[in-house]
């Protein structure tokens, strides 16, 4: 707490102090009240004194947890002790505040002592966190270092690596109890600040139990991935966000990773257009996925991520890959060059052979636009996009630049949906299950209701690279356990006042099935709703859609809608939806993302227990 805040505190607490010693005594300073009514004032005094403290110790709790957080995130373990130590203060005091008499008298007084209870139980939870639960945590913080992970000639240390298995079980299972804990008090009860306090703690423990939980994961399945065992093949995808796909662009260059022992390197290279000759199917479509994409997502390979179901344009990809290229494929990574250029910044320009070298600020533009204003020739363009692919891979797997950056770069891009993974070994995809690099798109609905916007290129052109967008949700109401949710996505043309000299590889004029005049973008969105939910209502400019296309989709509704941007032009596209019944969590929304830096993916609170 900083001196300036705890004067104002002591300033608020003085004028309570003088308002209660006017209304005890008389003009002339004599007591009012008798000793009766004087000690139950003094009583009431108390006990607001240690309301007001606990949820000041509640409140300190919360703040040392998003320090800690931070902490371990960049690998400071000394720091991440020190806020250990300042949380087993506050949580020992709020502790001890709420297990003495007075407090026990508030657990038999009506209406209140429900939360009297409730509040000591937090308390006591937080304590033995605080004791039992965080110490591994931060013990283990000492050994995950950037240094951990980091690689030398394309091996990465994998021993050292493997070795946190053990404090990795240990601080999951702290983590996951003290969520649980949390999780079963009903804080909907409680007074004003302490349950505002206590919310924020809550959701303090849970983001660090998810941090932690994604670093730990993948400290157990690195090695594995890395072939100690055996040889691992992995397919790289380059997400092309210049034409966008649901998935996140249109998937280009292909890279081929052999990981041996630790050591990974780029064993063969392809464009997805070099393997696409072959159009017979490759995998049974459902009849959902022919109604809403086509034939075109199985038999047009650059087209398998219309889909935002990553676990299905994996597949198709796979197979794809293994009946033209041959071999067996161990598992697959999705990655655009924005997130390449987080992932760069702290590495410095970047050579390529045979061109300019590329860095954080220009490898987008580099392999988005540039390329295609360079020429027209797709081989050119595919090989120079393979070559920024591994002359980039080659660098990180050297061990260039700081690491930790590095690896914040990489947790930025999979936070975004720039970056996921797919393993095909079942065990391995067991253990990333339901984490963010997975980017599931389950059948079965969960606690917090999943709403989707994804955008693909109508064109199709390379248009997108000029395309800027923001999307929103929140959540309306609840009723019945289900949420009613609103949302919007405003999107905007950025196309430069020279559209004329865009060369039709980018604007796509001349090219067989473009729809679109020069300079103009034809956008295609899927609204999904949440599992079992439906899509009430679409407004395009302030125009309600009075009939939308609404189909059933993976047990949810989908519905298409069209925008088409001239240069320059600017579109607002509304919607509302309710979510399936016991959806009564934090709304989770998921963003197609474009050729810019951040995302609008991100949650929204929950009606259900917002107050």
């Amino acid at each position: 707490m900083s001196p300036e805040v705890r004067r104002r505190r002591v300033r608020g607490w003085r004028k309570v102090r003088r308002r209660l010693r006017r209304l005890l005594r008389g003009r002339r300073g004599s007591l009012v009240l008798p000793g009766v009514g004087g000690a139950i004032v003094l009583g009431l005094l108390w006990s607001a004194w240690l309301g007001w403290s606990t949820s000041r110790d509640l409140g300190d709790a919360a703040d040392q947890v998003e320090i800690m957080q931070a902490a371990l995130v960049r690998g400071d373990a000394d720091g991440a002790r020190n806020a250990l130590a300042a949380y087993r203060e506050a949580a020992e005091s709020a502790e001890s505040r709420t297990s003495g008499p007075t407090w026990s008298v508030f657990g038999k007084v009506p209406v209140l002592g429900d939360d009297a209870e409730g509040v000591a139980i937090v308390s006591a939870v937080l304590a033995d966190i605080g004791r039992d639960g965080l110490p591994p945590v931060v013990d283990a913080a000492e050994l995950v270092t950037a240094e951990t992970f980091q690689p030398t000639d394309k091996r990465f240390p994998v021993r050292r690596i493997a070795g946190m298995e053990g404090p990795a079980r240990r601080s999951e299972a702290a983590f996951d109890a003290a969520a649980q804990s949390l999780g079963n008090v009903d804080s909907s009860g409680f007074l004003a600040p302490v349950r505002e306090q206590f919310d924020r703690l809550r959701t303090s423990v849970t983001d660090a139990r998810s941090t932690l939980g994604s670093t730990y994961r993948a400290a157990r399945l690195i090695p594995r991935m890395m072939g100690t065992d055996r040889p691992r093949y992995y397919l790289m995808v380059l997400q092309n966000n210049a034409e966008l796909r649901s998935g996140g662009g249109l998937p280009g260059a292909l890279s081929l990773i052999e990981m041996r022992n630790g050591h990974v390197d780029i064993v063969e290279q392809a464009d997805m257009s070099d393997i696409a000759n072959d159009t017979d199917p490759t995998v049974e479509l459902t009849k959902e996925e022919r109604r809403v994409f086509g034939e075109i997502l199985d038999r047009a390979a650059v087209d398998a991520t219309l889909t935002p179901d990553f676990a299905r344009a994996a597949e198709i990809i796979r197979a794809r890959w293994e009946r033209a290229v041959g071999g067996r494929l161990d598992g697959m990574f999705f990655i655009d060059p924005v997130a390449v250029s987080y992932l760069m910044r702290s590495i410095g320009p970047v050579p390529v052979p045979g061109h300019t070298p590329v860095d954080a600020n220009n490898v987008v533009a580099a392999v988005e636009n540039e390329v295609y204003q360079a020429s027209s020739d797709r081989e050119v363009q595919s090989n120079y996009q393979q070559a920024v692919s591994k002359a980039v891979f080659d660098v990180f797997a050297d061990g260039a630049g700081d690491t930790a950056e590095s690896i914040r770069g990489l947790v930025a891009g999979v936070m975004e949906g720039r970056i996921r993974m797919r393993s095909f070994d079942k065990a391995e995809q067991a253990e990333i299950a339901g984490t963010e690099i997975a980017g599931d798109f389950p059948r079965k609905a969960g606690a917090e209701p999943q709403v989707g916007i994804y955008l693909n290129d109508g064109g199709p052109t390379k248009m997108q690279y000029y395309l800027t967008y923001d999307a929103a949700v929140f959540a309306r109401s609840c009723i019945g356990g289900r949420q009613d949710v609103a949302g919007s996505i405003d999107l905007h043309n950025d196309t430069p006042a020279d559209v004329d000299t865009l060369p039709p590889s980018i604007t796509g004029e001349g090219y067989p099935g473009v729809r679109v005049e020069p300079g103009d973008q034809f956008l295609i969105l899927y609204l999904t709703s949440p599992i079992g939910g439906e899509i009430t209502e679409i407004v395009i400019d302030g125009q309600r859609v009075a009939s939308p296309v609404v189909e059933p989709f993976a047990n949810r509704s989908l519905a298409r809608v069209g925008i088409y941007l001239e240069p320059q032009s600017r579109h607002r596209v509304e919607f509302t939806m309710r979510s399936g019944r016991g959806q009564q969590g934090d709304v989770d929304l998921n963003v197609t993302p474009g050729a810019f830096p951040s995302s609008s993916n991100g949650k929204a609170r929950s009606a259900c227990t917002a107050h």
